[in-house]
């Protein structure tokens, strides 16, 4: 019989999938505008400021997204000539995913907006509110790693 521990982590369980999902889904929405996806847009940024050249291993392990998944991304931004793959001098197998500059251009374009979107997203949480949160969603984030490692 559950307890009321197991029904409040149920409970919180479902609230965070819930956001998460409405949050994707917002993000999607505003993206598709500019005929990208989140995780798209995400794995731009992330090659604009990345201080490093990145492989597609390297964007899988900055992603929300399985490291498979990473390569159907990686594919369609280089269709849409947001990145191309570039090979290393050093070893034939690596490719490392460079942003174009018709990403960087995107990202000029939507980077101001996409801030103004986040800010109507969470108009109601101070920045208080917000550090709190951060620090929740980190503490989730470690346990769920930890609890991977456990369960594996």
């Amino acid at each position: 019989m559950a307890t009321e521990l197991d029904m409040l982590n149920n409970d919180t369980m479902l609230k965070v999938v819930r956001i998460s999902e409405a949050l994707v889904k917002a993000g999607d929405r505003f993206f598709s505008k500019y005929g990208v996806t989140t995780a798209q847009y995400d794995v731009l940024v992330i090659l604009k400021y990345s201080e490093k050249r990145l492989t597609q291993s390297d964007l899988g392990g900055h992603r929300v997204v399985s490291r498979s998944n990473i390569t159907g991304i990686i594919d369609r931004l280089e269709k849409l000539g947001l990145v191309k793959r570039e090979g290393s001098t050093d070893d034939r197998r690596v490719k490392y995913i460079a942003i174009t500059q018709k990403g960087k251009d995107l990202i000029k374009r939507v980077e101001e907006k996409y801030f103004d979107n986040l800010k109507q997203l969470v108009w109601f949480l101070d920045e208080k509110d917000k550090g709190d949160l951060t620090e929740i969603i980190s503490r989730i984030e470690k346990g769920l790693r930890r609890a991977e490692d456990v369960l594996l």
